[in-house]
C-alpha cells in the first residue's frame, strides 16, 4: 500500500510539468543544480589588484575552453587578456596567481612546480620544480619566492632559478611553515594554509612549526582498490594531545641556525596561523591560545635578543572568535585590534606597546568578511586616514560597505543597493572593486570611488532564472518562545495556491560561524529550487549560534550545543503550522555537516514534530569531531560530560521515529565516518529502520558530477517518498 501510494505521489509530482510548459517556463534539472551555466552565465573570480592599482586582475570562464587570466584597466577602460591557456601543454591553477611587488609579473601554481608569467611579454617560464610545492608567497623585493614542499621551508631565486632549502626536519607529522590539518580547518582566518611572513627587509622568514607527532593517528579508508589501504590522518578528537607548536626564524640569504620560542605547554596549547613583523623587523608579533581559547596574549617576540614580551591579553569568558593579528601603522607606534570584546566585532587602535589608544568602529553591528574567502576584514587608504570594512548594518542580512576616520568620526556608508557588497579598495585607494549580489540578483562586480560613486561595471553576469519554474524568496521574521526576534526565508512552489496543503522541507545548518538567511543571491537556491518546483516549502531559519548577530547571540549555545538551536527552529516549526497552506503532518528536515548534526538532533529530541530527515556527514557525538572546534564551544569531555551527553544524536538514538537517510563519503577527512557507523550501530540495537547512502572515495564535500548528481537524486525521491 505504501509503495502504491508514493507511485501515485511521484505521478502527480511529475503530471506538474505540462503545467509548468504551458506557462512557458522551463523545470529546472540536477545538471542545472549542478552545472547552473544555463540558468546563469558565469562571473568573474580571484579578483586582485595590480600594486599600483591601474589594473584589477581577475579569472574570466570561457563559454568554451579554459578560463583566462584577464584584467580590467582602470584608466583606459578596458578588459585585457594576461594569459590564455589555450593551447598550452602547461596545467596551470590560475584561482591561486599573485602579482609581483613590482606588478611586472605573475606567480602561477600549475603543473609541474612554480611558473611565472611576465605581463609586458606574455612569457611564462618554469620558476621552480616539484610536484609537491605549496603556499609560495614573494619577497618584500620580489626577488625570491619562499615556498613549502614536502613540509619543508624553501626560497628561490627569481632571476637565477636557484633554489635554496632552509628547513630539513620536515616530515609526514613535522610541518614547517604550513598548517596541518585542525590548524587550518579551525584556526585559520584566511583561505590559504601559508604559515610564514617575510620581515620587511627580505632576508629572514617568520615560520610556524607544528609537531603533530603527539596528535593520534586516524585511518581513512580507500576501499577504491584492489588491495585496500589505509591513509593515515593526524587528528585530535575532543580531549586528545594537540600539535605542539613553535614559532621560529631562520635566514632567507645565507645558511643560518633558526631562532625559535617554544610557548610553555602548560599555559598555550596554540599559536594563531597569522602573526606580522613590526616594520622595523626586530620583532614578530604572533598570538598565543590557551586550550579553552578564552584567552588570546598578544606577544612582541625579538629573535636576536630572545625576548618575549606579553602586550595584552583578550579574554572572553566564552570564547575568542577573531584571530586577526595587529595591523601595523607606518611608523610602527601605533596597530590595529579586532576585538568583540563590548559584544560586536570592533577595530581597536593600541599603542605598540600595547596600550588601548581608542575603540574606531562601535555600534549594535560587526564587521565581517565573506565566508571561505581570502578577503580581509578590514582595508586602509595608503594615508591611513580612511578605514573601509563590509559591516551588519542596517540589516545583519546585509553587508554594506563603508569607510570612517580613523579618528572614530565621519562614518560614511559607501554603498546603498539591499544584498552582499564585497569589499576590494585598490592599492592607491582611488578606487573600490566592490562585487554585489541579492536574491535575484547574480553577483556583479563594479569599479566605484572612495565614496561609493559608480565609475564602470566590470562583470554583470545575467540570470536566466526568470525562465524556469522557480518560487520567489520570501524574507520573513518570527518570534522565538522567548520573543527573540528570529529571521527566516521561505520559498514556495512555483504554482503556489494558497487553498492547498503542502508538505514542508526545514532546510538546517544551526551551528556557530555560519548564516544561511541572507539577502544575497547564493547560486540560486538552485536546489531548494528544485524541491519547490516539485511541490514542497522550503523553509529556512537561523536560530541562536548563528553567525551575524553579535557574540552574545553565538554564545548562547556555549557547553550545550543543540539544546537552544533546536527550540529555536521548533519556534520556527509553530510559525510554519500556523500557516493555512502548510501540512503539519508533512515536515521533513534536511542537513549537512554541522546541519546534518541539527537533522539527528531535531529528530532524536524532538521526535514527534518531523516525519522524515535526511542527514549528511554528521556528527553524531562530540565526543568524535576535532579538538580546537568542539572545545571551543563545549571544553572537553572530561570537563562537561553532561553537556556532550545531552548534545548527543547518538545517545538519544533510540528515540528515533521519523524516517531516516543517513548520506555519507567513505573518505571524509572532516566529520568521520565513524560518526554514521556508530549511530547505525545504535539504531540497529534499537531496532530502528533506516535507510543509507555511503558515497565512496568522497570526502566532506561531494565532487565530480556523478556523485553529486546521485545523491541530489537521492534526497529527492526520499522526500518525495516520504513526504
Amino acid at each position: 500500500m505504501k509503495r502504491t501510494l508514493s507511485l501515485l505521489l511521484g505521478c502527480l509530482l511529475l503530471c506538474l510539468a505540462p503545467v509548468y510548459a504551458q506557462s512557458g517556463r522551463k523545470l529546472l534539472t540536477l545538471q542545472d543544480v549542478i552545472h547552473p551555466g544555463s540558468v546563469v552565465t558565469p562571473g568573474i573570480s580571484s579578483l586582485a589588484w595590480r600594486p599600483d592599482g591601474k589594473l584589477l586582475s581577475f579569472v574570466r570562464p570561457a563559454a568554451h575552453g579554459p578560463a583566462r587570466l584577464c584584467a580590467y584597466d582602470v584608466e583606459r577602460h578596458r578588459e585585457i587578456v594576461l594569459l590564455d591557456p589555450a593551447g598550452r601543454e602547461e596545467a596551470l591553477t590560475l584561482e591561486s596567481y599573485q602579482w609581483s611587488p613590482a606588478g611586472d609579473s605573475i606567480l602561477l601554481e600549475g603543473q609541474g612546480g612554480l611558473w611565472l608569467l611576465e605581463t609586458r611579454t606574455g612569457e611564462l617560464r618554469r620558476l621552480a620544480k616539484g610536484e609537491d610545492i605549496e603556499v609560495p608567497a614573494f619577497s618584500p623585493s620580489g626577488d625570491r619566492v619562499a615556498f613549502v614542499m614536502k613540509h619543508d621551508l624553501y626560497v628561490v631565486d627569481v632571476q637565477s632559478g636557484a633554489v635554496r632549502r632552509l628547513t630539513s626536519d620536515g616530515s609526514d607529522t613535522l610541518y614547517n611553515g604550513r598548517q596541518d590539518w585542525v590548524y587550518e580547518e579551525e584556526l585559520a582566518n584566511r583561505s590559504t594554509a601559508r604559515a610564514f611572513e617575510w620581515s620587511p627587509d627580505g632576508t629572514q622568514l617568520a615560520y610556524l612549526r607544528l609537531d603533530d607527532a603527539p596528535v593520534p593517528e586516524y585511518p581513512i579508508t580507500d576501499y577504491l582498490r584492489t588491495h585496500v589501504s589505509l591513509i593515515p590522518q593526524r587528528f585530535p578528537q575532543a580531549g586528545d594531545p594537540n600539535p605542539r607548536a613553535s614559532l621560529r626564524v631562520v635566514p632567507a640569504e645565507a645558511p643560518g641556525r633558526a631562532a625559535a620560542i617554544i610557548p610553555d605547554p602548560k599555559e598555550v596549547e596554540y599559536l594563531g596561523p597569522s602573526f606580522v613583523w613590526t616594520p622595523d623587523g626586530k620583532a614578530v608579533c604572533f598570538l598565543a591560545l590557551n586550550r579553552a581559547q578564552t584567552d588570546v596574549a598578544v606577544h612582541r617576540w625579538e629573535p636576536v635578543s630572545g625576548q618575549d614580551r606579553t602586550l595584552f591579553v583578550e579574554h572572553d569568558p566564552h570564547w575568542v572568535n577573531s584571530l586577526e593579528p595587529p595591523r601595523f601603522l607606518k611608523g610602527g607606534r601605533e596597530f590595529l585590534w579586532v576585538s568583540e570584546r563590548d559584544g560586536w566585532q570592533h577595530v581597536y587602535l593600541y599603542t605598540s606597546e600595547g596600550k588601548v589608544v581608542r575603540q574606531i568602529t562601535e555600534g549594535p553591528w560587526m564587521l565581517d568578511r565573506p565566508i571561505f574567502q581570502d578577503a580581509p576584514l578590514y582595508q586602509l587608504d595608503p594615508e591611513e586616514k580612511w578605514l573601509y570594512f563590509a559591516a551588519t548594518t542596517p540589516d545583519p542580512r546585509e553587508r554594506q560597505l563603508y569607510r570612517m576616520q580613523l579618528d572614530g568620526q565621519g562614518r560614511e556608508r559607501v554603498t546603498r543597493e539591499v544584498g552582499e557588497h564585497t569589499l576590494a579598495l585598490s592599492p592607491d585607494g582611488r578606487f573600490l572593486a566592490d562585487t554585489f549580489s541579492a536574491p535575484d540578483t547574480p553577483p556583479a562586480t563594479r569599479l566605484l570611488q572612495p565614496d561609493g560613486a559608480a565609475v564602470a561595471t566590470i562583470d554583470s553576469p545575467v540570470s536566466h532564472l526568470a525562465d524556469y519554474a522557480v518560487g520567489r524568496r520570501e524574507y520573513l521574521e518570527v518570534k522565538a518562545h522567548d520573543g527573540a526576534t528570529l529571521y527566516a526565508e521561505l520559498l514556495k512552489p512555483p504554482d503556489f495556491d494558497p487553498a492547498r496543503k503542502y508538505p514542508v522541507i526545514v532546510d538546517v545548518y544551526g551551528g556557530p560561524h555560519v548564516q544561511l538567511v541572507q539577502k544575497n543571491w547564493q547560486d540560486g537556491n538552485l536546489f531548494d529550487q528544485m524541491l519547490a518546483e516539485n511541490g514542497f516549502v522550503v523553509w529556512t531559519l537561523d536560530g541562536r549560534g548563528s553567525w551575524g548577530r553579535g557574540h552574545a547571540w553565538e554564545t548562547t549555545v556555549f557547553e550545550n550545543l543543540g539544546k537552544r538551536e533546536l527550540d529555536d527552529q521548533l519556534a520556527g516549526v509553530d510559525y510554519l503550522k500556523s500557516l493555512p497552506y502548510v501540512d503539519s503532518a508533512r515536515l521533513g528536515i534536511r542537513g549537512w555537516s554541522y546541519g546534518g548534526y541539527m537533522t539527528l538532533y531535531a529528530l532524536t529530541h524532538a521526535p514527534d514534530v518531523f516525519k522524515c530527515g535526511a542527514a549528511g556527514a554528521p556528527v553524531t557525538d562530540w565526543k568524535f569531531y576535532d579538538s580546537i572546534y568542539t572545545e571551543r564551544y563545549m571544553r572537553t569531555p572530561a570537563e562537561n560530560p553532561e553537556g556532550y551527553r545531552n548534545a548527543s544524536p547518538l545517545e538519544a538514538a533510540p528515540n528515533l521515529r521519523a524516517r531516516l537517510l543517513l548520506l555519507h563519503g567513505t573518505s571524509d577527512d572532516n566529520v568521520h565516518m565513524q560518526n554514521t557507523i556508530n549511530f547505525l550501530d545504535a539504531l540497529i540495537r534499537a531496532g530502528k529502520p533506516y535507510e543509507l547512502h555511503l558515497q565512496p572515495g568522497q570526502k566532506h564535500g561531494f565532487q565530480g558530477e556523478a556523485p553529486r548528481t546521485y545523491v541530489d537524486q537521492r534526497i529527492l525521491d526520499f522526500f518525495k517518498q516520504n513526504l
